[in-house]
């Protein structure tokens, strides 16, 4: 009676070891936790313990740097993967890399990229009223994530919540194990 029990153990056993290989992502959130006590308290102005949305405003991307960090040095490739896609689109002459020029054009792309969705008269610059239009999609966008992550909608963030919803404020997703 007892062998079949352990036959079916056994059985399980790969799946628990897989289950205790950590993504780069994984890895890098695991360490961005352990390094949230000092990011939050270099963000909490009033000395609290938690993060209204001004705090989080100046918390946010410094959470997104240091998880882009933390990864980078996790997986050098994912890094190297992103430079590699850069030169192949932009390497107009062929030489493997990047010159002063390519690296302007790739800049100025991405610079009109980021504006599209407000340059309304298509000029390629920004008024004042598509800059202003531009500051309260971001602002906008960052209550939006900061109600998000706010579970108990008290307006602030404690750290449970905050590394609860760490993925979410520092763009680094996890990929879902296939069944």
């Amino acid at each position: 009676m007892r062998y079949p029990v352990v036959a079916f153990l056994i059985s399980l056993a790969p799946a628990a070891f897989a289950q205790e290989a950590k993504s780069p992502q994984e890895e890098a959130l695991k360490k961005l936790a352990a390094d949230l006590p000092r990011l939050m308290k270099a963000a909490d102005a009033d000395g609290n313990g938690t993060l209204n949305v001004a705090e989080f405003r100046a918390f946010a991307p410094e959470v997104v740097k240091a998880g882009e960090t933390i990864l980078n040095a996790l997986d050098p490739s994912l890094a190297k993967k992103k430079a590699d896609k850069d030169v192949k689109k932009y390497d107009q002459n062929a030489d493997g890399k990047l010159d002063d020029e390519e690296k302007k054009v790739m800049d100025e792309e991405a610079r009109l990229k980021s504006i599209k969705g407000f340059d309304w008269d298509r000029d390629g610059k920004l008024s004042e009223k598509e800059k202003t239009a531009m500051g309260w999609a971001a602002e906008g966008d960052l209550i939006y994530r900061h109600r998000k992550v706010d579970t108990d909608a008290n307006g602030e963030l404690s750290s449970a919540e905050i590394e609860a919803g760490l993925s979410s404020i520092s763009g680094i997703k996890v990929k879902k194990a296939k069944p």
